[in-house]
């Protein structure tokens, strides 16, 4: 790496496994980490949403990390590491804002997520990623660990096709409900 490559003050990353590869993101993009419920599969998603699960009333879309990465995943669709059983969340926190919900709440498939390490990372200039995903690398054990950008991995459009799909899972879910439940 050139000399001249900027280098982030220390701070605290989530590691994860993902197709047999190791991945840090950091610590404040991961609202919480949770093991994988049962996943209601959503008519007309792309094949990178597994499906959406409940928390608190609202539907979480769940999407592949490997797949937005472009990396391999295991047949039917499971990842490529592990007993899918214990595979992890990662829940995006909800936007800070508090006005109109430009995304859906959304949650990451990853085959485990390993440790919570603090370290300083060395920043990738602007396009030296895919859709600038990954941020920069970090040392972890004498190894460099690519650091997953969470606010990158979607395009615009690509969040806008999510609040769709969320949108009418939410008009579903009201039309089943029962009179007088609120």
């Amino acid at each position: 790496m050139p000399s001249d490559t900027p280098i982030e003050a220390p701070l605290l990353v989530l590691l994860m496994r993902v197709s047999g590869q190791t991945l840090a993101m950091r610590r404040q993009e991961v609202a919480e980490i949770l093991p994988l419920p049962r996943l209601a599969p959503l008519p007309e998603a792309p094949p990178i949403v597994l499906g959406a699960f409940h928390l608190g009333g609202e539907p979480v879309l769940v999407l592949r990390l490997a797949s937005l990465l472009g990396l391999p995943h295991g047949a039917e669709g499971r990842p490529a590491e592990a007993d899918p059983l214990y595979h992890h969340l990662l829940l995006l926190p909800e936007q800070a804002d508090g006005g109109p919900r430009e995304r859906p709440r959304l949650a990451l498939l990853v085959d485990r997520a390993t440790d919570i390490v603090t370290g300083e990372p060395t920043l990738l200039p602007p396009g030296e990623s895919f859709n600038d995903c990954v941020a920069g690398d970090l040392r972890v054990d004498g190894a460099l660990v690519p650091l997953v950008s969470a606010e990158r991995l979607l395009t615009a459009h690509e969040a806008a096709r999510l609040a769709a799909f969320t949108a009418r899972a939410a008009a579903r879910d009201a039309a089943f409900a029962a009179p007088g439940s609120a």
